[in-house]
């Protein structure tokens, strides 16, 4: 793991600023889906 932890010209750095927010923005968008899903589920179930 040292070597990758090495400075590399920066492609690094980016790699460990980019993956976590790649990781949170992948989580927002799956709750907010997760959400639409069950507020569409919950309108569908008033309705009827």
């Amino acid at each position: 793991m040292h070597w990758l932890l090495a400075h590399q010209g920066g492609w690094d750095e980016a790699l460990m600023f980019a993956i976590p927010i790649a990781i949170a923005i992948g989580a927002v968008r799956f709750a907010e889906r997760r959400g639409a899903k069950k507020r569409t589920e919950s309108s569908d179930s008033e309705g009827s």
